[in-house]
């Protein structure tokens, strides 16, 4: 797979998060998945149905046709406190690998006049192109791995890296 050199780092960057994301969701119960430790925070449940849908809607972003992970449950600015409407957590879980794959399928094909084209959503960062909108996700997505670390550690599971 040949990767444009825009992308390169963040592609990287995605393949880390989406080991630290199998992890921290590794051998959890559903009741597990679905505590948090306060009224105001995520739990592990929502944390990996907002990658898959955010990794969904960076394939639209990338060109592919493809729909957002139950996006009124995961996307921005939706509700952590609707649980009892959350698929179960194998199924978001199968949704994660089946957009992930998509995803690295995508990295490799994607043209150097693509990541040249604007953005389509202003993101906070300098580069409003689809190349900085890649790159802005990376980071987007490594802070919600390490909201799943901790997570996992305030669980009693371990720490995930070190």
């Amino acid at each position: 797979m040949s990767v444009d050199p825009r992308i390169a780092a963040p592609v990287q960057q995605f393949a880390v998060c989406a080991t630290l994301v199998r992890k921290s969701v590794e051998g959890l119960s559903p009741e597990a998945m679905l505590a948090s430790p306060g009224a105001d925070s995520t739990c592990m449940l929502w944390n990996l149905g907002h990658v898959t849908n955010t990794r969904c809607g960076l394939l639209q972003i990338l060109g592919v046709d493809y729909p957002r992970f139950h996006n009124e449950l995961f996307g921005r600015g939706a509700s952590h406190g609707d649980a009892e409407k959350y698929p179960a957590p194998e199924i978001v879980a199968a949704a994660f690998e089946e957009v992930t794959a998509k995803l690295v399928e995508r990295f490799g094909t994607v043209s150097p006049d693509l990541l040249s084209q604007p953005s389509p959503r202003d993101f906070p960062v300098p580069d409003k192109s689809i190349a900085g909108t890649v790159n802005f996700l990376a980071f987007h997505e490594s802070y919600h791995a390490g909201q799943m670390a901790y997570l996992r550690k305030w669980l009693g599971k371990g720490q995930l890296v070190g």
